[in-house]
Parts: C-alpha cells; structure tokens; sequence
C-alpha cells in the first residue's frame, strides 16, 4: 500500500513546490542539494529553506548529488571527492532532520561489457558497509539506491542483499525503468519485494528523462498505481514531476487509489 506521498517537483518552482505540499499535507523532498554548488553553500540553502518551511508538518526526503561521482573510482582523487560530496549529503540530511536520502546507483553498461559487475559490486558493498558504520547507524537517516541506468533490479537488489541494513533500501524511479529497462515497473517491484522502500513516480515518451505528470508518457501509470494500492508492504510514494502543474495533475490521478487502498483496508478490517 501506499504509505507516504512526498512532493517532490524538480523545477525552479521551488517556492510552489513547498507551498503545494504544505497546503495538501503532503511530505516533501528537497531537490536542490544534487547540485555541488547548494553542498558547498549548505548554510544559505538550509536558510533559505527553513524559511520557505514554515508552516510544514510533514516528513522530508532529499536527493543527493548525482553529477560526476564515482564512489568505487580507481582513480584516487575522483574517489576522494566523490566521497566527501557523499557525506556532505548525509550531514545534511541529519541537520535537516530527513528521513530518506536518495543516490543513484552508479550502475553503467561499461561493467558487464568490461565483466567487471563483480568487481563492482564488491566494492561498492564495502563503500555502503563503511558509511552505514561511520555515518548512519544510530541515526534515523536510511539511504536509498535509486535506479538510473540498470537495465534490471539484480546489481540493486544483491547489493542490498548483501548489507541487510535498515539503512540501505531502494528508490524505484519509474521514467527510469521506462527508459532504461525492457521490464516494467511492476516486473521490478515483483522482484525486488520488501528492499522498495520509496518510489519516484512519473512518466515519459521512452527516449528523455522529462518527468512527465503521470496520464502524459508512455507508462500505464494507472494499472502501476493501482499494484501500488494493493500491495501487502508500505511504500512511500514521491511525484517527481518537473513542474508544480505536474505535480498537482499527478496527485489528483493519484487520489482514486488512496481511496480504493483505504476502502480495502476498511474491508479487511471489518472481516477480522
């Protein structure tokens, strides 16, 4: 079922954005700290949104940086950096109070052409058990690994796997998977079960990552929404449209299936 809906537009709407969320009690997720320049100036932008906050009640969420990052690099330096905007980003979210952090897997083509999955996997679970040990346990912080070029949920999930940490979960962003997988978002939720603990949703044309509103693009959101619904396991549910008009068109798609989720739960309820 659908446990959470966090607003979470990527334009420069910013203002909107937050106001939107605030006035349909929604959660929110932050966007702007995947750019280096708002983690390098984290005190105005912590400003700036503590004063655009006000007024909200909700959970917050926020995406991490996403641009020229490799944190299993071979090449120190690139290493060294990528490391340091890593935990810039969690130090953030602690002093923001936020609940789950978004980082892109890191996943590219260039590892099984180059039948280095392996090595990979392998080095990238001693990254995350590091900064789980030294970062994030004793924190309510959880760490979520989105899907971006992965063609499947296996790199993902054996990861995952492999950690069996509460704070390490997947993020399943659906315009990804449309783009970038033969399955369908519903394929991948049926694989990776209970490790899905938040979703990005919204919709595209199959060839450009636009963050489309949900009835504008190639995915059957529809039927999407309505397994999300009817799922056992909670998920949490961000619109990662890339305008406040998408968000808002998104949400009011949403709405039938929050009612059809809570009519369920009434049934079942009633029947116990």
């Amino acid at each position: 079922m659908i446990d959470r809906i966090f607003a979470a537009p990527k334009g420069p709407e910013l203002e909107q954005g937050i106001d939107f969320a605030i006035a349909n009690r929604l959660d929110y997720e932050l966007p702007t700290f995947y750019y280096v320049e708002n983690l390098d100036n984290k005190d105005e932008e912590i400003a700036r949104y503590n004063r655009l906050l006000q007024g909200f009640q909700g959970m917050l969420s926020m995406h991490g940086p996403i641009f020229d990052t490799n944190v299993v690099s071979l090449d120190p330096e690139i290493l060294k950096i990528s490391r340091q905007r890593y935990i810039q980003a969690i130090e953030i979210a602690k002093q923001m109070d936020v609940r789950y952090l978004v980082f892109h897997s890191q996943w590219t083509p260039i590892y099984p052409a180059a039948n280095a999955t392996k090595m990979w996997l392998a080095k990238v679970t001693d990254f995350w058990e590091q900064m789980i040990t030294e970062h994030l346990e004793g924190s309510n912080l959880t760490v979520l690994i989105e899907n971006f070029l992965d063609p499947s949920p296996e790199s993902i999930l054996t990861l995952l796997t492999r950690i069996g940490s509460p704070h390490l979960k997947a993020c399943l962003d659906t315009g990804h998977i449309n783009i970038f997988s033969e399955l369908s978002p519903i394929d991948w939720i049926g694989e990776m079960g209970t490790q899905v603990a938040y979703i990005h949703a919204h919709n595209n044309g199959g060839t450009l990552d636009s963050h489309d509103s949900f009835e504008k693009g190639l995915l059957d959101m529809e039927s999407f929404l309505n397994h999300l619904a009817l799922l056992p396991q909670k998920v949490h549910l961000a619109i990662e449209t890339s305008t406040v008009k998408g968000l808002a068109n998104s949400y009011e798609m949403l709405r039938p299936y929050l009612k059809l989720q809570s009519e369920q739960f009434a049934s079942k309820s009633f029947l116990i």
